[in-house]
């Protein structure tokens, strides 16, 4: 694995993708744990800011679609995260519950 460069760790990106927006929450403290696909779950939100017919698009880049960081973030100020979170104890099935 390529070891980042230490300016990336401190810095805020002008980008982001699913992935690295999740680490940024995460990293700014705005999510105790997020995935990208919890990223991509949030992102069916009616207040979501990027895709067609909403304020801000996702652009393009490389294999990727990006969105700008400040809506990005903004988003999550106004949208806390308050799910379910990291299991804590194995699951039990329906089954065996009963």
């Amino acid at each position: 694995m390529k070891t980042p460069d230490p300016r990336t760790l401190t810095r805020v990106p002008p980008v982001v993708t699913f992935a690295t927006g999740a680490e940024l929450l995460v990293r700014l403290k705005l999510a105790t744990n997020m995935t990208r696909e919890g990223v991509r779950r949030l992102s069916k939100h009616p207040d979501w800011p990027f895709g067609p017919d909403r304020p801000h698009p996702y652009w393009p880049l490389a294999n990727a679609e990006v969105m700008e960081t400040e809506p990005f973030l903004d988003f999550f100020r106004q949208h806390p995260v308050t799910g379910r979170g990291p299991d804590r104890q194995p699951r039990v099935s329906k089954r065996s519950a009963a």
